[in-house]
C-alpha cells in the first residue's frame, strides 16, 4: 500500500499502476499507464460510436455530418479523447481499480465525468463563440446565460456518462484479469513488480 501511494505521488520513478506508455508523461512527470490509456480509448470510441448510433437512429446523422469536415471531426475526436484520458487517469490516481469497492470507483467516475463535460462544453464554446463574440455578432450576457445552463447540462450528461463509464471499465478490467493467463504468480491486470 505504502509502495503504491509513493508511486502515485511521484516519489518513486517506477509505475506501479501497470506498464506505463513509454513516450507520454503526464502532468506530474509521471508516465501515463497502459491500463489508463486502454481505458480511456475504449469509453472515448464506446462513447462516440453510441453518439452516432443514436444520431443515425434519429435520422440526424446526415444532416450532422454535412456541416462537418475531416479535419474537425478528428480534432473534436482528439480532444474529447484527451478529456477522457485526463479523467481516467484522474480516477486511478485515487482509486486503485482491482481492490477499490465499486462505491468509490462509482463516485470518483462521476466527479470525473462531470467535470469532463463542463470542459469538453467550454472547449466547444471557445472554438465556437470567441471569433463571434469578437466581432460584435453576439451579446456577452447571452451568452454567459447560455453557457451557465450548458454547464449544467453538461456537468449532469457527463456525471451519467461518467457513471457508465466507471461501470463498464471496472467489467472489462475484471473480464480481463478473469480471461487472460496468469504469468506465474502474477495476473496480467496487475501492476508488474520490478
Amino acid at each position: 500500500m505504502a509502495e503504491d501511494q509513493s508511486g502515485r505521488m511521484g516519489v518513486d520513478k517506477t509505475a506501479t499502476e501497470g506498464e506505463p506508455a513509454r513516450s507520454a508523461e503526464g502532468g506530474d512527470g509521471r508516465p501515463v499507464s497502459l491500463v489508463t490509456w486502454t481505458l480511456a480509448t475504449f469509453d472515448t470510441a464506446l462513447f462516440v460510436l453510441l453518439g452516432i448510433l443514436a444520431a443515425h437512429a434519429s435520422g440526424g446523422l446526415a444532416d450532422l455530418l454535412g456541416g462537418l469536415n475531416t479535419l474537425v471531426g478528428v480534432a473534436v475526436f482528439c480532444y474529447l479523447w484527451a478529456l477522457f484520458v485526463l479523467a481516467v487517469r484522474w480516477v486511478h490516481s485515487r482509486v486503485t481499480l482491482g481492490n477499490a469497492p465499486l462505491q468509490t470507483l462509482v463516485l470518483h467516475g462521476v466527479v470525473a465525468g462531470c467535470a469532463t463535460g463542463v470542459a469538453f462544453l467550454l472547449g466547444l464554446f471557445a472554438v465556437a463563440l470567441v471569433p463571434t463574440i469578437q466581432s460584435g455578432g453576439v451579446r456577452l450576457q447571452a451568452v454567459l446565460v447560455v453557457l451557465l445552463i450548458g454547464a449544467g447540462v453538461a456537468a449532469v450528461v457527463g456525471g451519467v456518462v461518467g457513471l457508465l463509464a466507471s461501470l463498464l471499465d471496472t467489467a472489462a478490467y475484471g473480464l480481463a484479469g478473469y480471461l487472460l493467463p496468469e504469468a506465474g504468480n502474477e495476473q496480467v491486470t496487475e501492476p508488474r513488480r520490478q
